[in-house]
This record gives structure tokens, C-alpha cells and sequence, in this order.
């Protein structure tokens, strides 16, 4: 692995919790290692088979790209929630933000509802307390509850996106759909072969500091998004985290799939 990369995921972290006092540094520094290794260790690969063979999920793809055709090939930049309302509107959907403050990060950043005998139009909420840029993520996700719920037929009674990456919702097809779409978005293919491509794609899958060494510049670059003082450490880790989880998928459906 290149110098430039070695270190990477520390390096995160020291930064994180520059704010935090020395003396719990060192304990908080270890823990937050740890999850987030565990996020980069698991075997996405061996997850996404269990739930869906090659052409199933290329049919899933198709189906999405119907009514988002650019997506995989531009980054979806936008995090204006008027523009986002209208994306929304022209999909049958009824966006509503509120800000919701989460503790420690575990607040919810979005949430998704198409009950049908209660509803009159399916319904996307976004936590407008989120970095815009994790709130637009949140977005694109229950946006892809609505599309593979079309896709398969099915009335979501209500499904969330939050801060963590969960690994119980990792286990559900349903949301690795869903997150498949707000993985695109972020990671249009022409930029995932870029930054992930090559021979060594599958070792970078399981390696958290080649994964953290691309995902923050890029997210910085094209969404503006830096783990900043405003919010506590413990949630920046949980959004580092989250950069891991979707860099990971990101190049777990290039390496695998193709996609």
C-alpha cells in the first residue's frame, strides 16, 4: 500500500478528536478504531450474494436507472432541499425537513413511509439538523426504498437511514438496494474505477485506510462535507464509518458486479 494511505484511518481520527480532552484520547482513539475496522473487515461480497445473483441485481439497476438515468454516470451534487422537493414532487413524492438534533449520532437523517391505506403520496423526511451533504445522502437512500418498492411491488410501512452503519440493516435486501442508489449517486462509476479501480480492488475492500484515504478527499471535493467541531466526536466517527461503509459497497458492486 502507498505511504500516502498507510495511517490513513488514524489519521482521521486524531483529527476527530482533537477536541476531546487528553486524557480520554487515547481509550475513545482505540474504540473508534475498532469500529470502524469492523465496518472495512466485513464481506460485502459474500453479503450481497446471499441476497441477489448477477443478473438480479444488473435488473435492479435497469429498473432504477429507468427513472434516474444519469445515475452511475454524475455525481448527484445536489443538497439545496428546495431542489431536492422537486426532485421528490416529480417522483410522486411528498418531501418533508425538520430538524431533528440527534445524541452522540444516533439520530435518524432520514426516513421513508408509503403507507397506501393511510397515505395519499409516499412521503421522504430529512433531518435538516444533518450536514447537508449527509442529509442528501439520506435522501437518495429512501429515495431508493420508493424505486426498488415499485420494483418489487411492496408498500414500505416506514424505513429509516441513520448516522450508523448498521450492519442488522446491511443484512436486509431491501436496504442494500436502497443504499445502492445513494452509493451511485455519490460514486458515478467513471469516478469509482478512478478511485478504486485496479488489480488490487478487492484487497482495497477489506482495508479501511485505502478506503479512508479515497473516501474523505472525495466527499470533501464533491459535497463539501468535512468532520468538523460542530458536531461531537462521537458522531464524526459515525460519519467517518459511514464513509467507509459506502466506499466499501462502492467497490464491492465495481469489483463483483460490474456496476
Amino acid at each position: 500500500m502507498p505511504d500516502s494511505q498507510a495511517g490513513a484511518l488514524n489519521g482521521a481520527i486524531r483529527d476527530i478528536l482533537k477536541v476531546t480532552s487528553a486524557n480520554g484520547r487515547m481509550i475513545h482513539a482505540r474504540r473508534a478504531e475498532q469500529y470502524c475496522r469492523d465496518i472495512s473487515r466485513r464481506d460485502y461480497d459474500l453479503t450481497l450474494k446471499q441476497h441477489f445473483d448477477r443478473v438480479e441485481l444488473r435488473e435492479i439497476f435497469n429498473e432504477i436507472r429507468r427513472t434516474l438515468p444519469t445515475l452511475n454516470a454524475q455525481v448527484f451534487r445536489i443538497t439545496d432541499f428546495r431542489r431536492l422537493a422537486e426532485i421528490a414532487r416529480k417522483m410522486g413524492i411528498v418531501f418533508q425537513d425538520h430538524a431533528l438534533a440527534g445524541s452522540d449520532g444516533t439520530g435518524f437523517r432520514g426516513f421513508y413511509v408509503n403507507e397506501k391505506e393511510v397515505l395519499k403520496s409516499p412521503i421522504i423526511w430529512v433531518n435538516s439538523a444533518a450536514p447537508p451533504a449527509a442529509a442528501a445522502a439520506a435522501f437518495w437512500h429512501e429515495v431508493g426504498h420508493h424505486l426498488t418498492g415499485q420494483i418489487w411491488g411492496t408498500s414500505e410501512p416506514g424505513t429509516s437511514a441513520l448516522n450508523t452503519a448498521n450492519r442488522d440493516d446491511f443484512c436486509d435486501p431491501k436496504e442494500i438496494a436502497a443504499d445502492m442508489v445513494r452509493v451511485l449517486a455519490g460514486y458515478p462509476k467513471p469516478i469509482a474505477e478512478r478511485l478504486f479501480g485496479g488489480p488490487d480492488m478487492e484487497a482495497t475492500c477489506f482495508d479501511a485506510d485505502r478506503l479512508v484515504a479515497k473516501a474523505i478527499p472525495h466527499v470533501r471535493a464533491v459535497m463539501g462535507f468535512n468532520l468538523r467541531n460542530q458536531f461531537s466526536a462521537q458522531e464524526n466517527v459515525f460519519y467517518l464509518g459511514g464513509m467507509i461503509h459506502t466506499a466499501k459497497l462502492r467497490t464491492t458492486l465495481l469489483s463483483q458486479y460490474g456496476i
